[in-house]
């Protein structure tokens, strides 16, 4: 009995819990979504299990996905409740995780594009600063260079630190 509770608790655990490649489809579908309603409609269907207990990086893409939504919907009450909705889930995220790149890269990039009059703005310096410092360490090619790109177009970055990441981008 105690071998089948533990069994269905590994199953339940693992459920939650994503692979490389299912990562990298989730930053794939992140990417496309800024533009592209079905992609945000994917993502969500994707991570519509995702909760507090799931992965870190799942709950974070979760709240980038919830914020998304938010940009489609037509009601002024549903954009600002999707809206917080993600806030939550994504800081929650950090919270699990600040030293996760990936998610701090996720919330900077939604804080350099919302209107300011939203007040979601208040961690773009450190989230850039954590980026920067944290670039040579990542593994993921493809992650490095989305951060990379994104860091040098953001318009956050002065010319010292763009020329400090276009020299890591060779490597």
């Amino acid at each position: 009995m105690k071998f089948l509770a533990v069994l269905i608790l590994m199953m339940v655990s693992n459920f939650f819990t994503m692979s490389d490649v299912e990562v990298a489809t989730l930053r794939k579908l992140y990417y496309e979504a800024a533009e592209n309603k079905a992609a945000v409609k994917k993502l969500s269907a994707l991570l519509a299990k995702v909760n507090d207990n799931s992965d870190a990086i799942l709950i974070g893409y979760r709240g980038a996905t919830e914020m998304m939504e938010a940009k489609y919907a037509f009601n002024p009450v549903t954009k600002l409740s999707r809206f917080n909705k993600g806030k939550n889930y994504l800081e929650k995220a950090i919270k699990k995780e600040p030293k996760q790149a990936e998610l701090r890269f996720i919330r900077f990039s939604i804080q350099t594009n919302l209107p300011s009059f939203l007040g979601y703005n208040d961690h773009i310096k450190i989230d850039k600063d954590v980026l920067i410092n944290s670039i040579v360490k990542i593994d993921d090619k493809q992650l490095k260079n989305n951060i990379i790109e994104y860091l040098i177009i953001s318009k956050q970055c002065n010319q010292e630190e763009i020329k400090k990441i276009k020299n890591w981008q060779k490597t």
